[in-house]
């Protein structure tokens, strides 16, 4: 029975470059959900200033890893019309496709209130496969379509609490953390944590690191998992 854990790293920010450096270290392929209409856009946690790439400069960056849209601005889904919606992810989309050069079909909602009436609208973009909403699902069990794959959790703390009910649940299971690279480098031992989490993966010997695209063609493939 497979186990599979994804990592969908959200904002294209400027430590997206220490995070994949760790992913690559270990052979892992991650998502990186990112913002094309935000190149450059800096903005402030905690006093500590935060900014997003120019994609157009950090494009082998990625390499190896999947990218996904996130909007073309980061809004609030609930507060846009349909229409909005679908530019927003659409123009995301063939921003990211022009930049990369590469296909984009999965996408992850910003803000946790993306219901069923956004999800619809997204739907309606060209060539998006998979969506990574922001709700939480504790249970490690399989969505059932690939519009609807909750994350397990946010915070690199709760992931390490989960890891033992993970790795031992019987049958097929997912584990999607969901978050962003500078929630590591904000913490003081954010990124030794981080190592903690994939070291204890690995060395269990039961684990796929797969992505988003990864999990929707599993779905699709396996409709006991639907």
């Amino acid at each position: 029975m497979a186990k599979y854990f994804a990592f969908s790293i959200d904002d294209g920010t400027i430590y997206d470059g220490l995070t994949i450096a760790l992913f690559n270290r270990f052979g892992i392929r991650a998502t990186f959900n990112l913002n094309s209409g935000l190149s450059d856009y800096v903005w402030y946690l905690d006093g500590r200033p935060i900014r997003r790439f120019n994609l157009e400069e950090a494009v082998h960056l990625y390499d190896g890893h999947e990218v996904a849209s996130h909007t073309l601005h980061h809004p609030d889904l609930a507060y846009l019309d349909e229409n909005a919606i679908r530019y927003e992810v659409g123009a995301d989309v063939e921003n990211l496709r022009n930049i990369f050069h590469r296909d984009v079909t999965s996408f992850a909602t910003p803000f946790e209130s993306c219901g069923e009436r956004e999800i619809s609208a997204i739907r309606e973009v060209e060539g998006i496969s998979a969506i990574r909403m922001s709700k939480i699902d504790e249970s490690f069990s399989f969505p059932r379509d690939p519009y609807h794959i909750k994350c397990t959790c946010f915070e690199i703390d709760r992931a390490l609490t989960l890891l033992d009910a993970f790795l031992s649940i019987p049958g097929d299971a997912v584990f999607v953390y969901a978050g962003h690279s500078y929630d590591f480098a904000l913490q003081e031992d954010g990124f030794p944590k981080l190592e903690r989490l994939i070291k204890v993966l690995i060395a269990s010997g039961k684990v796929e690191f797969i992505t988003m695209a990864e999990i929707a063609g599993l779905i699709k493939q396996k409709h006991v998992f639907a």
